[in-house]
């Protein structure tokens, strides 16, 4: 099976795709990223303007941008036509960001839209939900996307200063479920977070590798994937 995964940044994205990895078993993976082949002027001119919906992402050098989301669903597109080229069963955004309008012939899975569903599966009324995500100029975008729950938003890069993680988790006491809302999110980061709240914590990297696993294992006739 072939499995093509689109990052917002730049790939390959070892950061996220060697975690799962771990879970998906003996897969190809063909990565694409939206930056790949753009000059760092280029970049800069895909920098959010005003209060314009951003994200925030890697280049292969390590360093952390920030990309308009308006700007890059066209780059998105580009992308997506690219793999379809390239014979593979599904795609996969590295990016829990949620877009609209992104079109394909191949099977799509947007992790955003998969936590939000997962979320409102999982909560009552009553329960509270905690959100951690990558940059503070995100906070509202944040809070819009999560609205139809009751929660509460903190902030930890998981690039610059993964030990913000900690602080950020010693503010959501009163929370009955975490939701790490970015790929960039490590399984240690979630232990981390699990350890100090003591309530059960989503990451997304593992829980989309699991449902991309589990529709590969319906539609393949592999010995390597255990059922």
């Amino acid at each position: 099976m072939k499995i093509g995964m689109i990052t917002i940044g730049q790939s390959p994205r070892n950061d996220i795709v060697q975690e799962m990895r771990d879970i998906l078993g003996q897969v190809e993976i063909v990565e694409r990223g939206c930056l790949d082949s753009l000059t760092r002027e280029q970049i800069e001119g895909l920098k959010p303007k005003g209060k314009e919906h951003f994200l925030v992402t890697l280049l292969r050098d390590g360093s952390v941008v920030q990309v308009s989301k308006e700007k890059t669903i066209i780059l998105l597109q580009q992308l997506i036509k690219e793999l379809e080229n390239e014979d593979i069963d599904l795609i996969l955004m590295l990016c829990t960001g949620g877009f609209t309008n992104l079109k394909s012939k191949k099977i799509i899975i947007e992790p955003g839209k998969l936590l939000h569903k997962l979320v409102q599966g999982i909560l009552s009324e009553e329960k509270r939900l905690g959100v951690i995500i990558p940059s503070s100029g995100q906070i509202e975008q944040a809070k819009k996307k999560w609205s139809n729950v009751n929660h509460v938003v903190v902030v930890a890069s998981p690039f610059e200063k993964p030990e913000e993680i900690e602080e950020a988790a010693k503010t959501l006491d009163n929370v009955d479920l975490t939701v790490l809302d970015c790929m960039g999110y490590t399984r240690r980061m979630k232990e981390k977070v699990k350890e100090i709240t003591a309530k059960p914590v989503i990451l997304p990297r593992t829980i989309v590798s699991r449902i991309v696993r589990e529709l590969l294992i319906s539609t393949s006739t592999f010995s390597s994937f255990p059922k």
